[in-house]
C-alpha cells in the first residue's frame, strides 16, 4: 500500500477543505484502488471518510488499514448494513469540509480531478462540478467510448439526460445539510443532484476524462430495464412531472440511454 501527497501545511491554509465520502460494501477487491486514487490527488487538502455499510468481506480491514497509515482517512461503521444511500449520508453528517466530493468503492480517480474541479468551481462561481468518465471492467479494461458531459446543465436538460455520475460529483456542503439522498429510489442520486438543480444551482462539467467508472456486471446499474421502470418513477413521484412532461422526459432518456450504453461500444 502506498501512501503519497502527504498533507500540505500551505495548501490548507489557501484551499478549502473537501471531504471525500465512499460507502463501502462487498468491494474488498476493488477498495483499495479507490482509495489509492485519492490519496494520489494532486489536489491534497481532502478528508476521506470511508463508510463500511456493514460488509461481510475484508473491505473494512483494508480500509482501515489505510487509515493507520494516513491521519486524512477515516472509517466509520454502519451496523446494520442500510445501503448506499443510508452510508452516504453517514458521510455527510461526519463531513468537515467545504465541499463534498463522491466515490464508488468500486471506481477510480484520475489524479487531477479534485484539482481541476476547485478550479472550475471558482472560475465559473458554481456550486456543483461534475467529470467526464470512461468505463473500465472487472480487470481495469478499458471498455467503450468515453462518456462527454456537457460543459454546463441544469434541471431541464438534466430530465433528459443525466451529466452527474454520482463518483464525479463535488458539491458544496452548505447545500446537503438540508438535502440528502433518498433510499426510497433506485437512483437516489439522480433524485438528489434534481432537487439540488431545481433550488436552483449552477453546475458545472469538467468534459475531460478524470473518472474512471467500473462496469461490473452484478451491480444493479447493470440492468438497464430495471434502471428504465425506476427513471419512471422518479419522474411521477419525486419530481411530480405531469404524465405529459414524464413521457417527453422519458423518451429523451432512452434515446440518450441507448447512445450512452450501446452506441458507445
Amino acid at each position: 500500500m502506498m501512501v503519497q501527497n502527504e498533507f500540505s501545511a500551505e495548501q490548507s491554509l489557501t484551499e478549502p477543505l473537501v471531504s471525500v465520502v465512499m460507502p463501502a460494501y462487498k468491494c474488498e477487491r476493488y477498495i483499495s484502488k479507490a482509495i489509492e486514487s485519492v490519496i494520489q490527488q494532486t489536489y491534497t487538502n481532502w478528508e476521506l471518510i470511508v463508510i463500511n455499510d456493514d460488509s461481510p468481506d475484508s473491505s473494512a480491514a483494508i480500509a482501515q488499514e489505510y487509515a493507520k497509515k494516513n491521519s486524512r482517512i477515516r472509517v466509520i461503521h454502519q451496523i446494520p448494513n442500510a445501503g448506499c444511500a443510508e452510508a452516504r449520508n453517514m458521510g455527510i453528517s461526519h463531513a468537515n469540509g467545504e465541499y463534498i466530493a463522491f466515490i464508488d468503492s468500486d471506481d477510480e480517480w484520475v489524479a487531477t480531478k479534485l484539482e481541476k474541479q476547485i478550479q472550475l468551481l471558482k472560475i465559473q462561481k458554481a456550486q456543483i462540478a461534475y467529470t467526464s468518465y470512461d468505463f473500465i471492467d472487472e480487470n481495469n479494461t478499458s471498455i467503450k467510448k468515453p462518456f462527454i458531459v456537457a460543459a454546463q446543465t441544469n434541471y431541464k436538460k438534466m430530465l433528459g439526460r443525466n451529466e452527474l455520475g454520482c463518483s464525479t460529483v463535488i458539491v458544496e456542503a452548505n447545500l446537503l445539510q438540508k438535502y440528502r439522498f433518498e433510499k426510497a429510489y433506485y437512483h437516489e442520486d439522480y433524485v438528489l443532484w434534481m432537487k439540488l438543480l431545481k433550488i436552483p444551482v449552477k453546475a458545472v462539467g469538467a468534459t475531460e476524462v478524470l473518472t474512471h467508472y467500473r462496469v461490473i456486471s452484478s451491480s444493479r446499474s447493470y440492468d438497464k430495464k430495471k434502471a428504465a421502470k425506476h427513471r419512471w418513477i422518479i419522474y411521477r413521484k419525486a419530481l411530480h412531472l405531469s404524465f405529459y412532461a414524464s413521457v417527453c422526459a422519458f423518451i429523451k432518456y432512452a434515446v440518450n440511454a441507448v447512445k450512452k450504453h450501446y452506441l458507445l461500444n
